[in-house]
């Protein structure tokens, strides 16, 4: 039997997501998308004050590309969030200028590997995202937490609830 083509741009850049067939990465996902609240007050929208709305939180979300008539999937992000309320655009000039959605890409990992691939794959939708898009990493392995933060992605550590210590 031949390989299995690659279906998304990043499949073709030769990034694999053997996480998808891991049971634990859908439990973590699940666990998750039910305490999406939870999760970005720690983490993302820990330091902002006024009022927001979580709208319905979308999963294994299509990073596409479009240019005319031509698009390509670029690959599924675990969880797709957008937030509405009243958000300060980091990217303007004028720091006063208020956005009313943010948008937040959150990818689910079971372990992390390869620090490097990892910040490659993120990167890669930044690229096709934007810079309006915040990410967040949820993983029990926090051991590249620190770069991580520093390199401009949030993250959270999954702590199996089912496990009392």
């Amino acid at each position: 039997m031949g390989n299995i083509k690659a279906k998304t741009h990043l499949e073709k850049l030769g990034f694999s997501e053997p996480d998808k067939k891991n049971p634990k990465h859908d439990t973590i996902q699940t666990w998750v998308y039910e305490n999406i609240q939870q999760i970005l007050s720690e983490t993302v929208m820990k330091n902002h004050s006024e009022p927001y709305e979580i709208l319905r939180p979308i999963w294994e979300y299509q990073v596409a590309y479009r240019n005319g008539s031509y698009s390509t999937i670029v690959g599924f992000i675990d969880i797709h969030v957008r937030l509405k309320g009243n958000f300060y655009d980091k990217n303007s000039i004028n720091s006063d200028r208020m956005e009313p959605y943010k948008t937040i890409f959150i990818e689910v990992k079971t372990e992390i590997p390869s620090l490097g691939e990892l910040i490659r794959q993120m990167r890669a939708y930044e690229f096709y995202q934007g810079d309006s898009t915040s990410y967040l990493i949820v993983s029990p392995d926090d051991s590249h937490k620190k770069i991580l933060n520093e390199q401009g992605f949030y993250f959270y550590k999954y702590k199996d609830p089912s496990l009392l210590f």
